[in-house]
């Protein structure tokens, strides 16, 4: 089904890559910015912020940019707090942090860029010189560990239409990607000559996988995972954006109840809204709509979430639903804009927000920070998954007009 979109595809990756490559070489730092602020009407949404939660790596290692990984490693090298952590996110140019608790899942990102740059490279030498910030970075997170539900603990908030913010502690986005962190750390440590330690890492991280996730964060009553637990116990089941889907974007052995999901996530999300009915919201507005309340958002809006549908692609192209996967990749064909050919956060059908002068479609200006680094590299992991040809020769063309 890509071979069909090959030509806009490739003009897609083209300007993914060289926005990119120009975000992170207009700064010394080596980090690369959120928002391309070229675009969108100068509205920078993001900027001048750099986020540890990304999928950028794995994009720019198949793509043969290892240099340009090595760089983004040693900006966060530089911005570790001396607990191991790392905040929200840090200034671009200057790596000053943005204030706020330390946000545990970022530990968990960190470590996984780390172990993808030193598989692909095997450059022992800069793992020899960092490996003080990996121990520190597991310890981190062992200090957040609760071994009564085997889960890391972390502040996930989440704002549910029809359900309410509920102060989620241990939610099932914080715990795969740390345990991927942990388990990448166990990597690392084999590869330094630790293995001892890489040994009882990865012990950790299967327990958290196992016992924590598979045990306490499964709704058997809806056949899908909670989206996590409250402090006081409470388990918490709600679609939400491209967290829903995360067990089946970072693993294989969740797929047994990959179905159930594609279903769950289908009735949930897919073709309500009134606007763009063929696409997936980020969050259920219904509740709220049938209630005859307005959809509200104080930020930059609410929407079709374009800019997640190549997550919702990859589960159901792994769950063998290729007719629903080509829709959506015809959606994000059709509403990514034309003019600087960089897929959206997400596009305003239901409220326009009220940061940035955004509208609502179809009236201008309803993009939302199109190329936002986040959901770029899911469309670029998407590439990198199932068109590799495309990747290579987008980011050769990126690097010429670069």
């Amino acid at each position: 089904m890509f071979s069909r979109y090959r030509e806009k595809l490739l003009g897609m990756t083209t300007a993914g890559f060289e926005s990119v490559f120009r975000r992170q070489d207009q700064y010394e730092t080596g980090g690369i910015v959120e928002s391309d602020e070229r675009v969108d009407e100068g509205r920078n949404l993001y900027w001048p912020w750099c986020w540890p939660r990304t999928y950028i790596v794995k994009p720019l290692l198949k793509a043969g940019h290892s240099d340009r990984v090595r760089r983004f490693l040693d900006y966060w090298m530089k911005c570790q707090r001396d607990d191991g952590s790392w905040l929200h996110c840090y200034d671009i140019r200057d790596y000053a942090e943005y204030p706020g608790l330390p946000e545990t899942d970022n530990v968990g990102y960190m470590l996984r860029h780390i172990w993808s740059y030193i598989e692909s490279s095997n450059d022992t030498g800069w793992l020899e010189t960092n490996w003080g910030k990996v121990v520190k970075a597991v310890e981190f997170l062992e200090r957040k560990y609760n071994s009564e539900l085997n889960l890391v603990w972390g502040v996930e908030e989440c704002d549910i239409p029809g359900v309410g913010r509920y102060p989620v502690r241990y939610s099932l986005h914080i715990n795969l990607i740390c345990a991927g962190g942990i388990e990448s750390a166990g990597r690392l440590a084999e590869v330094y000559g630790a293995d001892e330690k890489g040994e009882s890492w990865k012990d950790l991280a299967e327990e958290i996988l196992t016992k924590g996730i598979k045990g306490n964060l499964w709704d058997a009553e809806k056949d899908v995972f909670s989206f996590g637990l409250t402090e006081d116990g409470f388990k918490l089941t709600a679609p939400a954006a491209w967290l829903t889907l995360m067990p089946y974007w970072l693993y294989d052995r969740f797929d047994y109840s990959l179905e159930s999901y594609c279903n769950y996530y289908r009735k949930e999300l897919y073709g309500k809204d009134p606007k763009i009915p063929g696409c997936y919201w980020s969050y259920n507005f219904s509740p709220v709509m049938d209630a005859g309340e307005q959809v509200e958002d104080e930020y930059s809006g609410s929407g079709v979430w374009i800019g997640g549908l190549p997550v919702v692609i990859h589960a159901l192209m792994k769950a063998g639903r290729q007719e629903e996967a080509e829709e959506q990749l015809a959606n994000i064909i059709k509403y990514t804009n034309p003019d600087n050919k960089l897929i959206p956060e997400h596009i305003n059908t239901l409220h326009a927000g009220k940061l940035g002068r955004y509208s609502t479609y179809p009236e201008p200006y309803y993009y939302v920070d199109s190329g936002n680094l986040l959901h770029l590299s899911f469309f670029l992991t998407m590439i990198a998954d199932y068109c590799q040809d495309i990747l290579v020769e987008g980011a050769e063309s990126a690097g010429k007009l670069h």
